[in-house]
């Protein structure tokens, strides 16, 4: 496989999933989810191609790249058999199950996003990918899109671990915001804000979701 055809698959992915994502974002809109949800789509789309690279390197053959006759090119389904088979006889190999995680997201299969997450908890519970990967794969399975229960102190764990988790941070906030909690939601929110480049979209976003909140705080009946 040439380098070309590695920047083509991941312009491929990358397209794939925000065709995948945005359909997401206006059904969250639908369940009262922040307008800012669209900054965390961008941070998905651009982590989850590089999860499908750790794919390759994880159950490819990277060797025969060096004059050895590379093997044919996998589908993404022939290469979640080959992690699949890989984790079979490594089931406690956390990484793994937390790339097979993303894989999953990356193909909109939350319930199995969410599972594999889980068994990457069950080998390492203090993984904060699989934390905070597992809590956004609940929400996306639950019909109302909140996060609560388990994927809250998944959460507030992750944080413990990983104060500045950009990702964990995002969540607890949309999570409080979708409990009518704006004052906590904006106070989260601001803790992101300084690990974003201030000139980024992203950052305009959460600046956006952080007036919506406080607005929303101040109009709240005592």
């Amino acid at each position: 496989m040439t380098l070309a055809f590695y920047l083509v698959a991941a312009a491929m992915l990358a397209l794939a999933l925000a065709l995948l994502l945005v359909p997401l974002v206006r059904q969250g809109r639908l369940h009262g989810r922040p307008r800012g949800v669209f900054a965390w789509v961008v941070v998905i789309a651009l982590v989850l191609p590089l999860g499908s690279a750790g794919i390759y390197l994880l159950v490819g053959t990277p060797s025969t790249l060096g004059g050895v006759e590379p093997a044919k090119e996998m589908t993404v389904g022939e290469a979640i058999d080959s992690l699949l088979a890989r984790l079979k006889e490594h089931p406690d190999d956390a990484q793994g199950w937390v790339l097979l995680g993303q894989t999953y997201s990356m193909l909109k299969q939350a319930p199995d996003a969410r599972d594999a997450y889980g068994r990457a908890l069950k080998a390492d519970p203090k993984n904060v990918a699989a934390m905070v990967g597992w809590a956004e794969a609940d929400s996306l399975v639950r019909p109302d899109h909140r996060i609560e229960g388990r994927a809250m102190d998944l959460l507030t764990g992750a944080l413990a671990l990983e104060p500045q988790s950009q990702r964990a941070l995002w969540l607890l906030g949309i999570a409080q915001f979708q409990q009518e909690r704006y004052t906590d939601a904006a106070a989260t929110w601001r803790k992101l804000q300084p690990l974003l480049d201030p000139d980024s979209n992203v950052a305009h976003a959460v600046a956006q979701q952080i007036a919506l909140a406080d607005k929303r705080a101040a109009n709240k009946p005592m």
